[in-house]
C-alpha cells in the first residue's frame, strides 16, 4: 500500500501544480496573452520531468492543455475553441511538452545512474577496506599461532585467539549488515511479530555485546508496568545492538549509557542515550542514509549501514526512529513503536 501511495504522489502533486497555475492564469489572463500563460504550464512540465520522470511529465502536459483550453481560452468552461490558432497552440504545446519531458527525464535518469555508480564505487571502497582489516588481522593471528618456531607462551596464544575471534565477529557483523541491506532493497525483509518483554530483548542484546561493553555502566530505566511490545525479537536485537554499539564507540569509557522507556496511550518510546560528543548538526539530517558516515568519525571503522538498517527495521514494524543531541551532552536515539 505504501509503494502504491509513493507511485501516485507525483501525479497528485502535478495535478495540484496545474491547479495553482490555472488560478494564476485566471488572475492575469486579462493582462497577458494566453500564449504567454502557456510558458507557466511548460515550466510545470519541466519540473515534473526533472523531479519524477517521463510518466508524470506527460500527464502534466495533457492536463495543462485541457486546463488551458477549458479555463483560459474562450469560450470558457468548454473544450471547444473559437479561434483556430489555439488549436495549433495546443498541438504545439503538447508536442513540446512531450519532447521536453522525454529529454528532461533522460537527463534525470543519467544523473541518477551516475549517482548510483558513485555510490557503488564508494560502497566497494568502504566494504573492501572493512573486509581487509579483519581478514588481515585474523590471518596474522592464525599465522603466528601456526608458526611452531615462534615460541609463543600460553598468554600470547590466548591473546592472538581472542583477537582472531573478535575480528571474526566484526566480519560476521559486516556481512550480516550487507545481507540485511540487500534484503531491504529487494523488499524481502520479513518481520515476524510476537509479544515480547522489552527487558528480555535488551537483556539478550547486552549479553551478545558483553565483550564490547566490558566495565561500561549501562543504566536501564523501564517502568514496572511497561507493557509487552509486538516485535520481531531477532530484528529488534539487531536494532538495539547497532545503537548500543554506536553509543559505546562515540562516548568515552568512563561515561554511562542510558536506556529508558515510556508507554503512552497507543505507542511506546525507547531512548538510547550516550554522554559523548554528540552528532554534528550538519549530519543529523543524513545520519540514517545508506553508507553515510559523519565527517568526524574517520578514525572509527564502519560502512555507514548500521543506522540505515535500524531505520528500515523500525519502519517495517510501523514505527519511527529519530536522532538528536542531548541538551547537556551526547547523542540520543528515540524509537517509537505502536503498541498494537
Amino acid at each position: 500500500m505504501q509503494d502504491k501511495r509513493i507511485k501516485i504522489k507525483p501525479y497528485f502533486i502535478s495535478f495540484i501544480l496545474i491547479f495553482l497555475i490555472t488560478l494564476l492564469g485566471e488572475l492575469v489572463k486579462r493582462r497577458l496573452e494566453p500564449t504567454n500563460i502557456v510558458m507557466f504550464y511548460l515550466l510545470a512540465v519541466i519540473i515534473a520531468a526533472i523531479r519524477w520522470g517521463q510518466g508524470p511529465a506527460i500527464v502534466t502536459s495533457i492536463l495543462s492543455v485541457l486546463a488551458f483550453d477549458f479555463f483560459l481560452i474562450p469560450p470558457y468552461f468548454t473544450l471547444s475553441v473559437a479561434d483556430l490558432q489555439y488549436v495549433f497552440t495546443f498541438i504545439a504545446f503538447l508536442i513540446v511538452g512531450i519532447v521536453v519531458s522525454t529529454l528532461a527525464s533522460k537527463t534525470r535518469e543519467q544523473v541518477i545512474q551516475r549517482q548510483k555508480e558513485k555510490l557503488q564505487t564508494a560502497l566497494l571502497n568502504s566494504v573492501s577496506h572493512d573486509l581487509r582489516t579483519p581478514l588481515s588481522s585474523i590471518a596474522g593471528s592464525l599465522s603466528a599461532l601456526l608458526d611452531n618456531d615462534a615460541g609463543l607462551d600460553d598468554a600470547t596464544r590466548k591473546e592472538l585467539l581472542e583477537a582472531a575471534f573478535f575480528e571474526s565477529e566484526q566480519l560476521n557483523r559486516l556481512v550480516s549488515n550487507l545481507l540485511d541491506m540487500t534484503r531491504m532493497e529487494a523488499g524481502a525483509l520479513k518481520i515476524s511479530r510476537k509479544a515480547c518483554e522489552l527487558r528480555d530483548v535488551l537483556g539478550a542484546t547486552l549479553e551478545q555485546l558483553k565483550e564490547k561493553i566490558g566495565a561500561r555502566n549501562i543504566r536501564i530505566d523501564i517502568p514496572d508496568d511497561f507493557p509487552e511490545i509486538s516485535v520481531d525479537f531477532f530484528f529488534m536485537m539487531k536494532v538495539f545492538s547497532n545503537l548500543i554499539d554506536n553509543a559505546l564507540k562515540y562516548s568515552s569509557a568512563d561515561t554511562p549509557i542510558d536506556i529508558t522507556a515510556a508507554a503512552l496511550k497507543d505507542e511506546v518510546n525507547i531512548e538510547i542515550k550516550d554522554h559523548g560528543s554528540g552528532i554534528p548538526k550538519e549530519d543529523l539530517k543524513r545520519i540514517f542514509e545508506k553508507f553515510y558516515r559523519a565527517a568526524r568519525t574517520h578514525q572509527i571503522t564502519g560502512t555507514g549501514l548500521g543506522l540505515s538498517i535500524c531505520k528500515g527495521i523500525i519502519e517495517a514494524h510501523g514505527g519511527r526512529i529519530i536522532a538528536k543531541n542531548n541538551p547537556d551532552r551526547g547523542a540520543a536515539f528515540m524509537i517509537t513503536l505502536p503498541l498494537h
